[in-house]
Parts: C-alpha cells; sequence; structure tokens
C-alpha cells in the first residue's frame, strides 16, 4: 500500500496499539486504553513521508517486520 498510494501523498503505516488492557488484553496487559490512544494519536500527527510503509508501537518506536 505505501507504494501503491505515495503518489497520491498518502502514507501508509502499521501500528501495534500495545498489549492494552481490554477484552482481549486481560486485566494484567500493562496500558490503559486511553494510553495506547493518546500513543497512536501523537504517532499520527507526527508521521512525514520518511515513516511510510514502517510498522510503529503505540508510543512510536518503530518495529521490525
Amino acid at each position: 500500500m505505501s507504494y501503491d498510494f505515495r503518489k497520491h501523498k498518502i502514507l501508509a503505516v502499521a501500528l501495534h496499539p500495545g498489549w492494552v488492557r481490554t477484552d482481549m488484553g486481560g486485566p494484567k496487559a500493562s496500558l490503559a486504553p486511553e494510553e495506547s490512544a493518546q500513543g497512536i494519536v501523537r504517532l499520527l500527527e507526527s508521521l512525514d513521508e520518511s515513516h511510510n510503509g514502517n510498522f510503529y508501537q503505540y508510543d512510536g518506536v518503530k518495529m521490525e517486520w
């Protein structure tokens, strides 16, 4: 997607929300849903062309594919 959308100036990234305290993550998960969401919003607001096609954690740390 990152290659196909680039010509339209659309960035494509994959995001990992972290281990979130939800029904799926369970009560022992390390992040509150609000923490994960706030981190994702900060990351999305900071994206530029250099991020295109990469994989990031909710806190902006780049992950390997």
